[in-house]
């Protein structure tokens, strides 16, 4: 038998093969073959549901948003829901504010075909600030003073892409979903009982219809007084809620990886999403590994505003506002981000980046850099002279689910509340507290539980943008 001998060219490999082994799990060991096919599975398993968690997360927030409406207060996909008073902490949605009512719709054009929505002109008491939104929370068109009917009231005409019928006398909103909603702010002179009753007269103008309806007559519901559960729910449920979005909605056919990874855990267009008690166990693992990071994204994820000088934050990322709330650019997409950001926000304005009626700023750490917690008395001062036109306001919120303190009696406070207490130099002392007793101006939290601020500026002025205001640190109080 001919002897086999290795060529020139062939010996350095064989060598390189024998001396430097192809993988190692650590300089000079192999990598360990120990792990079963099973556990090989259960790990991928667990990995793609992480990912395409991330990667659902807007979706399901919508999905909580519209089922949460459904159910609570009855109504459809032509319904109006509105809030006739400042919302309380019933409002189990994220991130919300008590100064100015909000207005939603939650429709589904593969049910009712183009959908009409009829908003009534400013008047000199009340106006509309919101934007017509797809399920993505994708921004499309702004409504009211600074949006497209200036002011003046419109027929808007909510239509699929590619529409080709009556566009005669409408403003158009051409939405990518199936799904979308409508999100309004109610701008009032302030939330009096006088003012409370003008807005309600005024929702009350709204109309929402199929184009071509026989009726203009609208289902207006009001959602207040009821607890009206909107958050995302990381068990089971999440899953469910991601198959149900998978087979309401259109695919995106720049993500089809994302949809790929769903198909492996057995979320699939089409097909019944029936998973066995070993697939099940590891999904509810994976929603609550989601959770964690999704509380720690709270916290982090967004850059400071004045760094070295104070722990604020802006509440998202930069590149929300650089790619019109979608986080997609023509490189990349990042769509952790996106997840994030839509688990505890919704209803980002079409002139985001623009905009500067309302800002927005975020604390989750204390001067020291320790999380907010509930175990923990705070204070802040806030200064006589904040750049705001209109007032400024203090939310507090729930890290866990990113809405209000449950059964909190005070929500936040505003520097244009009657009852709030200043000191003598026009600054004002806030103060969060798991006891309230005999503190001023304090906003309970729960003992042990953590929690994140947002500081509004309605009307911020120049010494915010060029950044010679600084909002102070809040302090942990020494018990």
């Amino acid at each position: 038998m001919k002897s086999l001998k290795p060529s020139i060219g062939l010996f350095p490999l064989i060598l390189s093969v024998t001396l430097f082994p192809l993988a190692h799990a650590e300089e000079g060991k192999p990598v360990s073959t120990a792990s079963s096919h099973e556990e090989i599975q259960e790990n991928r398993f667990s990995r793609r549901a992480i990912e395409a968690g991330i990667w659902v997360m807007p979706q399901i927030m919508y999905h909580q948003m519209e089922q949460g409406a459904f159910k609570t207060f009855g109504g459809d996909h032509r319904t109006i829901y509105y809030y006739s008073q400042p919302m309380t902490w019933k409002a189990r949605m994220v991130t919300g504010n008590n100064n100015s009512p909000y207005i939603h719709t939650y429709h589904d054009l593969s049910k009712t075909g183009p959908m009409v929505l009829e908003v009534p002109a400013t008047t000199e008491t009340n106006a509309f600030f919101g934007t017509f939104l797809d399920s993505w929370h994708k921004p499309i068109i702004d409504v009211g003073p600074d949006g497209a009917d200036q002011g003046k009231g419109a027929k808007y005409l909510i239509v699929p892409k590619g529409y080709e019928g009556d566009r005669e006398g409408y403003i158009v909103v051409e939405q990518e979903t199936n799904k979308g909603y409508i999100s309004f702010r109610s701008l009032t002179g302030s939330t009096s009982a006088e003012d409370m009753k003008k807005h309600q007269s005024y929702v009350q103008q709204l109309k929402f219809y199929p184009l071509g309806a026989a009726s203009k007559e609208t289902n207006i519901v009001d959602l207040h007084g009821k607890i009206y559960e909107a958050t995302i729910e990381f068990d089971f449920n999440f899953w469910k809620a991601a198959n149900a979005m998978v087979q309401a909605e259109i695919v995106r056919q720049d993500e089809k990886a994302f949809y790929g990874m769903l198909k492996s855990l057995g979320i699939e267009k089409g097909k019944p999403f029936e998973p066995d008690a070993k697939q099940k166990a590891l999904l509810v693992s994976a929603a609550k590994q989601l959770h964690v990071e999704m509380m720690d994204d709270v916290v982090y994820y967004a850059p400071e505003l004045w760094p070295g000088k104070s722990r604020w934050t802006l509440p998202v990322p930069m590149e929300m506002m650089t790619t019109d709330a979608t986080y997609i650019a023509p490189n990349w997409n990042d769509y952790q981000s996106r997840g994030a950001t839509f688990y505890f926000y919704f209803a980002p304005p079409a002139s985001l980046a623009e905009s500067k009626s309302t800002t927005y700023i975020k604390g989750a750490l204390d001067a020291k850099g320790r999380k907010l917690n509930g175990s923990h008395d705070y204070t802040i001062t806030i200064p006589a002279d904040v750049p705001a036109k209109r007032f400024w306001s203090m939310l507090t919120y729930a890290t866990k689910d990113g809405t209000y303190i449950r059964e909190s009696n005070r929500i936040g406070i505003a520097s244009n509340e009657e009852d709030i207490v200043k000191n003598k130099d026009g600054s004002t002392t806030l103060t969060w507290s798991s006891d309230r007793k005999d503190k001023v101006n304090c906003m309970p939290v729960i003992d042990g539980e953590e929690f994140f601020l947002l500081f509004r500026l309605y009307g911020p002025e120049k010494a915010f943008f060029d950044k010679s205001f600084v909002l102070p640190d809040v302090q942990r109080v020494t018990k």
